[in-house]
Order: structure tokens, then sequence, then C-alpha cells
């Protein structure tokens, strides 16, 4: 097994870090543009940010 330096090692720590970070902030909005870019289904009303708001 490969011994890291303790520098690699926090490194490492701060990229996962980052890594959560951007994934708990960023699931959500990316959810709703997939949602948005992809329009509403047929016979349904087309999604609109009041629509989401007041719903």
């Amino acid at each position: 097994m490969v011994e890291f330096s303790p520098e690699c090692k926090q490194r490492v720590q701060r990229l996962l870090q980052c890594g959560q970070v951007a994934v708990r902030w960023g699931f959500i909005p990316m959810v709703l543009y997939l949602g948005f870019r992809k329009g509403a289904d047929p016979g349904m009303p087309e999604p609109s940010l009041l629509s989401l708001l007041w719903g």
C-alpha cells in the first residue's frame, strides 16, 4: 500500500469536502434545471417559477 505524505492527505481531504459541499448545494438546483429544460409531460401545464413557488 502506498503511504501518502500529510500534505497529500490534507489535499485529498479538502477535495472530498469541496465535493460534498458541491453535491449538497447543487443537487436540488440541478433537478429543477433538468425538469424545466425537459418541459412538462403531454397534457400537463408548462412549469413556471410562480407555479413552483405557489404549488
